[in-house]
Parts: C-alpha cells; structure tokens; sequence
C-alpha cells in the first residue's frame, strides 16, 4: 500500500470513529457543504432510521472538497461511510468513471442544481407565491429539444477524444451563454416564443462554429451518423429522451441563467394576472375588501423565489416520483438497508 493510500484509509477510519462518538449511524462525503441539504434529504427519506444520524465531515484534513479529494476515498466506502457526487454526465461517455460503484452515489442528472429545476417543484413556487399554476414542462421540454443536438455532439467528442480540440466552442460556459434568459424581451407569457426562438438561434450560432472548426465533411458525418447513434443509445441504455436534455445540460447554467431569472419573472407576470382576475371576481365587493384581497397576493408574492428554488428538490422527493431520484433511493436502499440495524 502506497503511503498516500495508507493516509487515506487511516483519514477514514477516523471519520467513521468520529461519527460513531458523534452517536451517528453514518459519514457522508460530499462535493461541497451546499450539497449536503440535497443528499441528507434524500438520505433521511430513503432511510428514516438514519434521520438525524448523518454525519457530513470534511473529506480532507485542510477542508477542502470537490471530486478529485472524494477520489481518493473511493477504495476505503462501506457502509458507514459513502460517497455522494454530481455525475457531471461522465458516465455517459466514460463507463470506467471512477464514481460507479458500491457505497458511490452519484445524481444521474448533470448535478444537484438539475433536480432544483423540475418543473413540478417550479409550479408549486408558482402556485404558493402567486396562486396561479404554470406548464413549465413543456416550456422546458420545448428548450431540451432545441439543445439537446450540442448534448449529443459534446458527448460524442468526449466519448472519440475529440473534445480538447473544440472546448473554446462546446462547454459549460458556452452552455450558460444559450440559455441566458435576461437579454431576452419577456414581458407576457406570450413571450415564451421568444425565448425559444433566442435559444435556438443560440445553438445554431454555435453549430455554424462547430462545422467551421471541423469541415462540412466531418461535420455533416457527425450531424447525419453519429448525433443519431448517440440519441438512441441515451435512450436504450439510461432511459434519457431528446425531451429531458435540459436535465442533463450543466446544472449551475441550466438554474442561474434560466431558470432562477425565469420564475422570478413568470411568478411576477402570474401575480399580476391574478390580481386582474381579483377585481373582476370581486368587482361587486368595497374597494376597502378588493384592496385587502390584492395585498394578500402582494404580500404572498414577495416570499423570495431564489431561496424556494434552492430547498425545492423537496418536493421531488417527497411529493412525486422522479425516476432518477427513484434510481439513487433504489441504490441506497440496496445497499444500506442493514445500516440502522447496526452498531
């Protein structure tokens, strides 16, 4: 055993001895500290015996965090200690990734941020701040068709080694900058049609690039043969459709640039139509009960949207069944399901 290796096995026993004098049943390790409300969540859940009895330690001596210091645990996890990652969709291109494996969970999705941007859990924020619904899955279903070809090209570069050669074109930032949502006029919900259509120029902007960079041939062999190949073996082997791209594009884009600035704006557009439909409603009552009424929506409407997004999650996990939550509490119970019942 190198004496790296020696280091880290010895750094986990002590987490797991810690956490056992701390009277938990369990150490998690995870990315970041903002990523422990999302796996303690899903933990607590999947496992209720384990509530309150989660420990989330630093994974190194000096603190610091993220997916290369989590690599090094990844020989020493049992069931007192486990390891908790965004996928980053590695696995989708790379099936040596080193996060598959037992006691190692990873989102499925690109990254926590994804889960915080379904659409259910968006139109409950809605219902709750402005007491009106909204069909964010289509709107969404919409913008994962319009981008899901740059998915299915930036997975076939990972997967050929071709990727280093096109990575000022096709990455995380160039991501970000399509699904910007605040250059865009967005004044009435009419206005969705505006965003798609920016989103979809966006794209096409960035394919004309592609196809410069790579030669019409090349391109054209990649666009007719290889975009194809990659969409059905998405599909055959993950169950992941052209309508659930956005899940799977890069999580803190998908959730700063359009979501977050999205449902602040949809929340607003809504509350004002519900405070039309107020005074027609109550166009017979005093304008003293009209008025009380348009305060109450006024008031409701100022709860701050970023900060339910960010807890929203929990209405996934709690409320409905999504199939990748589904996936993760099924690994977790699998695994740990004899962990309460020890020590």
């Amino acid at each position: 055993m190198m004496a790296d290796d020696r280091t880290y096995k010895e750094i986990s026993e002590r987490i797991v001895a810690d956490a056992f004098h701390r009277g938990c049943n369990l150490s998690v390790l995870c990315e970041d500290i903002y990523d422990n409300g999302f796996w303690r969540c899903i933990i607590e859940h999947t496992e209720p015996s384990l509530k309150d009895k989660l420990d989330f330690p630093n994974p190194s001596p000096k603190g610091t965090r993220g997916k290369d210091v989590l690599k090094k645990f990844k020989n020493y996890v049992n069931k007192k200690m486990i390891i908790c990652v965004d996928s980053d969709c590695e696995y989708l291109y790379d099936n040596k990734v080193w996060y598959i494996g037992t006691y190692i969970y990873h989102t499925i999705v690109h990254s926590r941020e994804n889960f915080q941007c379904n659409h259910f859990s968006l139109n409950e924020i809605c219902k709750q701040i402005a007491d009106k619904s909204y069909d964010f899955r289509t709107m969404f279903e919409r913008v994962s068709q319009k981008i899901s070809i740059l998915f299915y090209i930036w997975i076939h570069l990972k997967e050929t080694g071709n990727y280093s050669r096109f990575d000022g074109i096709i990455n995380n930032e160039q991501f970000s900058k399509i699904l910007e949502f605040q250059t865009i006029q967005f004044n009435s919900l009419e206005d969705e049609i505006n965003l798609e259509r920016a989103i979809e120029d966006r794209v096409e902007r960035v394919l004309k690039d592609i196809e410069a960079s790579m030669g019409e041939g090349w391109y054209q062999s990649v666009i007719e043969y290889e975009v194809p190949l990659i969409r059905d073996k998405l599909i055959k082997l993950y169950g992941i459709h052209q309508e659930e791209t956005l899940s799977f594009f890069y999580g803190h884009g998908v959730l700063e640039n359009l979501v977050e600035p999205l449902t602040i704006k949809i929340t607003d557009l809504l509350k004002k139509l519900r405070i039309e439909e107020v005074k027609r409603e109550l166009s017979q009552a005093s304008e003293n009960d009209i008025n009380n009424t348009i305060d109450r929506i006024e008031n409701a409407s100022k709860q701050d949207v970023k900060t339910k997004i960010n807890d929203s999650f929990q209405y996934i996990i709690y409320a409905i069944e999504d199939k990748y939550i589904k996936a993760i509490q099924q690994k977790l119970v699998s695994e740990l399901s004899c962990n309460s019942k020890e020590g």
